[in-house]
């Protein structure tokens, strides 16, 4: 099998047949979830391969043709932080050749959610500070290749640290994107999940869509700074309120609320770094809020001074100091 640059085969259609022999004709045991955008199964292809699969039942008045402009936009659904399309399956009805059900094949992910690897409390399982920081810029730059990799605009995120997958690497991996043909498919949106709180200025969700994108990192970097989970608005906000509260302060106040998984193994200036983009990414004012390429740039200042400090850490007995003291965090 002829694999791309990112070790993927080609983006291909399946047959029905090929999907029901690798989930043993939908069993119940290879089931994964029912959410927003449909039912979800592993499977196993014939050479071995373990891939994702989403099922999403169609209304009658959609034609098969109708949906080959969404098609082509899942095709090009190929990107290191995303969990990248492999193919799709169209289902007819035999009486008119509309589509009861469209099954999007997607590449598996092993090494489940970032929120296992941060805040559900398995020490024998947990990001090192590095690792988080490398995760928050590969969500980042997730999000920059929605917004701005295939056509601008049509991705939404409504993204939860539930919805960021980890490879056999750590590779961050964003697994739910908002795509045209499943607002369209009459999924039931919500469906088993709480809602995490979405900006303060919902009214202004249209002109500021990318802003809203950002206000769901900041929720999701927020959980990897504290290592809590946040699943109530209540808990979000006062940990935001807290996070604000103490951005202003010393070292030592700072790392007073930080994950004591990672507390001691973070410089000062990364800290302070991590926590003043979460905190602009969570104003309450969408113009406030950076871009995602200022988010981008500061938080790649902070895996360098990072990996500084460890290497200067390594040499020396050391401090969680930083190695660049004259330098500060830019927002454009």
């Amino acid at each position: 099998m002829k694999l791309g640059a990112l070790g993927l085969p080609a983006y291909r259609t399946f047959s029905l047949e090929e999907l029901e022999d690798a989930t043993n004709n939908f069993d119940t045991t290879a089931f994964m979830g029912e959410g927003s955008q449909g039912q979800m199964y592993r499977g196993k292809l014939k050479d071995g391969t373990f891939v994702a699969i989403r099922c999403l039942k169609m209304k009658k008045s959609h034609s098969t043709q109708s949906f080959m402009n969404h098609v082509e936009l899942i095709s090009k659904l190929r990107y290191r932080h995303l969990v990248s399309s492999l193919g799709h399956c169209f289902e007819c009805y035999l009486d008119d050749s509309s589509v009861s059900r469209i099954f999007l094949i997607f590449e598996y992910v092993p090494n489940g959610t970032l929120r296992s690897w941060i805040s559900e409390g398995n020490a024998r399982r947990t990001l090192t500070w590095a690792q988080r920081i490398s995760a928050a810029i590969g969500i980042a730059k997730g999000i920059q290749f929605l917004h701005t990799g295939i056509m601008p605009g049509v991705y939404s995120n409504n993204l939860k640290i539930t919805d960021i997958l980890l490879d056999q690497n750590l590779v961050a991996k964003i697994s739910s994107y908002n795509l045209p043909l499943l607002a369209e498919s009459g999924g039931k949106v919500g469906h088993g999940t709480f809602a995490l709180p979405k900006d303060p200025s919902n009214s202004t969700r249209v002109t500021y869509e990318d802003k809203v994108d950002i206000y769901d990192f900041g929720v999701i970097l927020l959980e990897m700074i504290m290592g809590r989970p946040l699943k109530t608005r209540k808990e979000v906000q006062i940990f935001t309120n807290q996070l604000q509260a103490i951005l202003g302060t010393d070292d030592a106040t700072r790392r007073s609320i930080t994950d004591p998984a990672v507390q001691n193994s973070c410089s000062d200036q990364s800290l302070k770094t991590m926590m003043e983009v979460c905190g602009r990414c969570m104003q309450k004012d969408p113009a406030e809020r950076p871009s995602v390429e200022d988010v981008l740039w500061n938080l790649q200042f902070a895996a360098q001074v990072q990996d500084a400090w460890r290497t200067d850490s390594h040499s020396s007995e050391g401090s969680p100091g930083s190695p660049f003291p004259h330098l500060r965090v830019s927002f454009h």
